[in-house]
């Protein structure tokens, strides 16, 4: 049986196409989240400059190397969706000073924060679902999850090409892996002094992080790889990407035990300032 039909080659698309979706899609659960909350006040300005750095470079190696018309336009849309982030950043952190922010998302003292919860939690009941049901929202999304050729990811330098354009394209290729790999750092910083991940969307990294482990499973089950006699010419060939990608998954997962467990009790306190102030706000019949 050729490789082509392989159970393994099977695996390759279909990883190759989840990859494909969920990187596609990646960044729109930011985008919302930063319209919901009206702060900017939990994104690192050095994650997003990090992040818009390795898209130029993504889409200036893809022009180099002569890629496909369809990965240049891809790039341009990944870059396109950086620009519209720092332009929510812009406006609502700059423009506005993060004073525009709703419940549970505003520059305050933690203490004065559990100081409100306990007020008004005493004087009404709670609806103990509404928690739950935040977690069911998360599971769906991830169920569904759906940018493949993972963040950075949106060309490849073919081997036999040695010009001068590719070699410049290899470059940036390695500069937009560290980029990538890179802009997690600073953002994990600020949520270590914030004590908190308020303002950065869970979905965002359940999309990379799946991207991510797809792209290189599609990579690693494919029947370029497979077939090839020289394997490791192969990977070291892939390697700028294959860093680009599972490189990200370390500092993904360093982020879910951020939003999860060390200041989870902190999320917990600003749903409960959001449900509380949206009771406040709601009038009576």
């Amino acid at each position: 049986m050729s490789c082509s039909h392989s159970v393994l080659a099977q695996v390759s698309t279909v990883s190759g196409y989840v990859s494909f979706l969920t990187s596609f899609i990646a960044q729109i659960p930011q985008v919302l989240e930063t319209y919901v909350d009206k702060t900017v006040e939990g994104l690192s300005p050095w994650f997003l400059l990090a992040w818009l750095v390795g898209d130029i470079t993504s889409l200036g190696g893809a022009i180099l190397t002569d890629q496909l018309p369809f990965q240049i336009i891809l790039a341009i849309y990944f870059l396109l969706n950086d620009l519209f982030i720092c332009g929510q950043y812009y406006y609502y952190g700059v423009l506005h000073e993060n004073k525009l922010a709703t419940p549970g998302h505003e520059q305050i003292a933690p203490e004065e924060r559990i100081a409100f919860v306990r007020s008004r939690s005493s004087e009404r009941p709670l609806d103990s679902g509404f928690n739950q049901q935040s977690w069911l929202a998360g599971l769906l999304c991830f169920s569904t999850g759906a940018r493949g050729m993972a963040l950075g990811n949106t060309f490849r330098v073919a081997s036999t090409n040695s010009t001068a354009a590719s070699n410049a394209g290899v470059v940036l290729a390695w500069f937009g892996a560290l980029c990538y790999v890179g802009a997690r750092i600073p953002q994990l910083y600020k949520n270590y002094q914030r004590k908190s991940t308020d303002g950065l969307s869970p979905f965002l990294f359940i999309n990379t992080l799946l991207a991510n482990t797809t792209y290189n499973v599609s990579i690693f089950t494919s029947c370029k790889f497979l077939e090839r006699a020289d394997k490791w010419d192969f990977v070291m060939n892939e390697m700028p990407f294959i860093v680009g990608s599972a490189g990200t998954v370390l500092f993904d997962l360093a982020y879910f035990y951020q939003h999860y467990v060390l200041y989870a009790e902190d999320m917990r306190l600003r749903e409960l300032e959001t449900h509380l102030s949206n009771d406040e706000s709601t009038p009576l019949l």
